[in-house]
């Protein structure tokens, strides 16, 4: 599996003035990665998810994804963002973590486990908040590698 997180797609922002913004920056950032060879189709995917439903899952936490032909390979972007943001998340709380996943077409099952990892390890409170104290991007980043093995750890099984 390639990394799934890479340090230039790890940040902390101090606020974003609507979802909308959020959405685009985390595209803006998959996309100088390489992993997206059009991400205005790719953001487009990931904004009639969220009118479908909300991907902000509750507890501070957003995942935003989608599946499409144009990613070239499965990436994750982390923004922490410092000023709460209302995602019409499922529990109604704003979210200060988003996880924007971008996934190639053929890559169903892994997507499927890696969403699921990523959720259970984000449903702890411990973890949220290691995250949350985070400093710096490279602290933010040297966090959720390790979430990275525990994702490859269960996509190998």
């Amino acid at each position: 599996m390639n990394k799934l997180f890479k340090p230039d797609l790890v940040r902390i922002v101090d606020a974003f003035a609507t979802k909308g913004e959020c959405l685009n920056y985390m595209a803006e950032l998959l996309s100088a990665s390489d992993c997206l060879s059009f991400p205005d189709r790719y953001l487009a995917a990931v904004k009639g998810r969220e009118e479908i439903m909300s991907t902000g899952i509750g507890r501070g936490v957003a995942i935003p994804h989608a599946r499409d032909l144009t990613v070239s390979s499965l990436r994750i972007a982390v923004c922490k963002i410092r000023c709460a943001l209302d995602f019409q998340s499922v529990d109604g709380e704003p979210v200060n973590l988003v996880f924007m996943i971008a996934v190639p077409q053929n890559s169903n099952q892994e997507y499927m486990r890696i969403l699921k990892n990523l959720s259970e390890f984000l449903r702890n409170d411990e973890n949220r908040t290691l995250l949350l104290n985070a400093g710096s991007d490279m602290e933010l980043y040297n966090y959720v590698h390790k979430i990275e093995d525990i994702i490859c750890a269960s996509v190998a099984d």
